[in-house]
């Protein structure tokens, strides 16, 4: 009888017990080996995002760590010479303010910039001790010291345009072309003259030729309007797989605008380990490479000359439509001409002749568009070819292979106004 009640017991189910733990739990093991296997293949892939995500900081960190090292420097030497270089410039030897300004230039190059309509960008409202972008009826601007007591009715506008150059990259407020021009033709005009600057940064004449569209459309109206270009338009020749681009930034900025998959990505060319492996790839590249470069870079040269001489021809149509006086140069650089080189100027040039890297190999293509706006400049003087000024200069007056410091902007501002000087006294 025992044994009896015991074989019941056993044949009870267990009070509280579902049904469906009482079933074969062979089924259920078979259910729960497909979830394992995915929890591991997400715990795998989430190391291998952790992981490769360590390794990618690593190396940024690394590639950082090395760029920072001075004979690491990437920044291209023509679009912005790296700042120990241009510090270093003999210009600013013995010069009381040269530390604090370029402590300022450097804060001001960190700003973010702005997008305008057409031009893409333009100057960036910015206040210092040195360098002052006001914001006024006309936009935003780079300060020019113009004189206090202008009579309106008596004064004549000057406006010019070009790009870094012209804004006055690398010098205060008062040693800007613009700044210079105003003193001489302030000296040797009845009238009282007023030199606006609308360079900016980075702008080719095409950029420059709109801008001075939106200012006439707003109702402005000059005198003498002054072009001074050169550098930037020759920079876009450079461009070894096909025609000139329209201004800088033209492929990042169609890629965005497409959507492309490059235009979503393209913040990584600007890491620290793309740019330590774009310089590690340019020592190593063999010579001739880049002489193919160059080679296929050379049928751009015409065509940048024709772009910018039919740009002057619609600016002279609105010279005579708006009734201004229009000046046009071409400014001078380091690679170009015959000035006796300090030491510093001559180190840039040795490097930059050579062709030898990428940041170096777009120079040669630059000096056959100089040469050839020479050229052109002597048949048709559509414009004044200002690439011979500094020949007779033996001071420094480089800071780069573009940009001039105070004596350098001075000396071009008086060539300019030796152009401009016999304006009209306005009645």
């Amino acid at each position: 009888m025992t044994d009896l009640r015991k074989g019941e017991a056993r044949q009870q189910p267990v009070k509280g017990a579902s049904s469906a733990a009482l079933e074969d739990p062979t089924p259920s093991r078979i259910l729960s080996s497909p979830l394992r296997s995915f929890e591991r293949y997400f715990a795998f892939l989430g190391y291998g995002i952790v992981c490769l995500v360590l390794v990618a900081a690593l190396l940024e960190l690394a590639s950082w760590a090395i760029l920072s090292v001075r004979i690491w420097s990437v920044h291209p030497s023509v679009e912005q010479a790296t700042r120990m270089i241009q510090k270093t410039s003999p210009v600013y030897e013995g010069v009381g303010w040269a530390k604090e300004f370029w402590e300022e230039e450097f804060l001001r190059n960190q700003v973010l910039k702005v997008y305008v309509p057409f031009r893409l960008w333009s100057v960036t409202n910015w206040h210092g001790k040195y360098i002052n972008n006001d914001a006024g009826p006309r936009g935003v601007w780079r300060r020019t010291l113009n004189p206090s007591n202008c009579d309106p009715r008596r004064s004549l506008d000057v406006w010019t345009f070009g790009g870094s150059t012209m804004y006055g990259y690398g010098v205060p407020d008062w040693a800007t072309i613009p700044s210079y021009l105003s003193r001489e033709l302030n000296a040797s005009s009845q009238n009282c003259v007023v030199v606006s600057n609308f360079g900016v940064e980075g702008y080719v004449n095409d950029q420059e030729l709109i801008t001075l569209e939106e200012q006439l459309k707003a109702g402005a109206h000059p005198d003498i309007v002054v072009f001074y270009d050169g550098v930037n338009d020759s920079a876009l020749t450079w461009n070894p797989s096909g025609p000139p681009p329209a201004h800088f930034l033209f492929g990042t900025i169609k890629s965005r605008v497409e959507g492309s998959v490059s235009g979503r990505l393209d913040f990584l060319q600007t890491s620290y380990t793309v740019r330590l492996a774009r310089k590690i790839l340019s020592k190593i590249r063999p010579r001739q490479s880049f002489a193919s470069l160059i080679s296929r870079s050379q049928p751009n040269v015409p065509l940048v000359l024709d772009n910018y001489e039919a740009n002057l021809r619609i600016a002279r149509a609105l010279s005579n439509a708006y009734q201004f006086k229009l000046y046009c140069f071409w400014q001078p650089i380091l690679l170009y001409g015959q000035k006796p080189l300090v030491p510093f100027e001559q180190h840039m040039a040795e490097v930059d002749a050579s062709g030898m890297s990428a940041a170096t190999a777009w120079f040669p293509v630059m000096r056959a568009v100089y040469q050839e706006a020479e050229h052109r400049a002597a048949i048709d003087g559509n414009f004044i070819f200002l690439g011979n000024m500094f020949d007779s200069t033996k001071d420094p007056i480089y800071v780069d292979e573009v940009h001039l410091g105070p004596e350098g902007n001075e000396l071009a501002a008086k060539a300019i106004a030796g152009y401009v000087r016999a304006i009209p006294n306005k009645r």
